[in-house]
């Protein structure tokens, strides 16, 4: 049996400090707990979760300049490579959420104050939460949340024909039709590096079953019941999250912001960092709420 490639980890990421935390389905999930902070600002922690496969790499820059002033814990859900899952474990987007409310507690944020700051997939599992009441943050910052997902109907035969080893023979394939094909490769250079590396590192029976296990859910009814204060984030130039969707994800909702930064690579950098301070200040009262605005690009 060939070796499993190790999880290449960054110099920034070595510094964190690493767990395992347990869930109540008996799997495992990582975290990274980045404690140092060099000038604090807000007493108010963050608790991020990237979206789909996405690799630390992808979200280094904006967890580094958020690590400057806060206390940032980067939660990795279940189909990313680190995790450790009990046989049969499911991916739908309820158990999502219920990895994170069990996170938030064996973090002690339930008993802290915190915001969450998170995108795609894990805007789905969040949106659940703040819908069920089942976790406790301030507020919530979205960069182009799940509310359905809409996968190519090939690829979701591909998925259920073909077992996982398969699925792994076409990576190549994969990598080329989300990276090449889907992103805007000539203008989100970036954007389009990073799927292809995260492609190359999934795991790929944690992607067919998260795949295959989210590609029908329809979040929609949960939006009325959504009271707590949001920042909803769309970038209209970006090929892969559609802007006008995440408009109207935010227009169902009864008190968020919605907010368009352009670019995907803006939604992912120092546009993201500069937001987050905002809506730290507007929550703590140092600042004015945060209103919705358009991308002047």
């Amino acid at each position: 049996m060939a070796k499993k490639k190790k999880y290449q980890k960054s110099l920034f990421e070595e510094s964190a400090q690493e767990q395992m935390i347990a869930l109540s389905d008996g799997s495992e999930i990582r975290v990274l707990s980045f404690t140092e902070v060099k000038d604090p600002r807000e007493d108010i922690a963050i608790f991020f979760v990237p979206g789909m496969f996405s690799i630390f790499p992808r979200w280094e820059p904006v967890v580094q300049a958020l690590n400057e002033n806060y206390l940032v814990y980067y939660v990795e859900s279940r189909e990313k490579i680190t995790s450790k899952l009990v046989k049969k474990a499911k991916f739908d987007i309820p158990r999502h959420a219920m990895d994170l409310a069990d996170t938030e507690k064996a973090l002690g944020l339930d008993k802290k104050k915190y915001i969450t700051i998170s995108s795609s997939l894990a805007g789905a599992s969040i949106l659940e939460n703040h819908a069920q009441k089942t976790t406790t943050p301030l507020g919530s910052i979205l960069v182009s949340p799940g509310v359905e997902f809409h996968f190519p109907r090939y690829a979701l035969i591909v998925l259920r024909i073909f077992p996982p080893f398969v699925i792994q023979m076409l990576k190549p394939l994969i990598r080329w039709l989300l990276g090449d094909v889907r992103v805007d490769k000539k203008n989100e250079p970036e954007q389009s590096a990073q799927y292809k590396r995260s492609i190359t590192e999934a795991d790929p029976r944690k992607m067919r079953k998260n795949i295959l296990s989210i590609a029908h859910y329809n979040g929609w009814d949960n939006l009325p019941k959504i009271k707590d204060r949001l920042i909803l984030i769309g970038a209209t130039l970006d090929t892969v999250h559609e802007s006008d969707f995440a408009h109207n994800v935010a227009n169902a909702l009864e008190n968020c912001s919605f907010i368009d930064l352009g670019t995907n690579k803006a939604a992912h950098d120092t546009p993201l960092v500069e937001l987050t301070g905002k809506f730290m200040q507007e929550l703590s009262g140092k600042g004015p709420k945060l209103e919705s605005e358009l991308t002047q690009e």
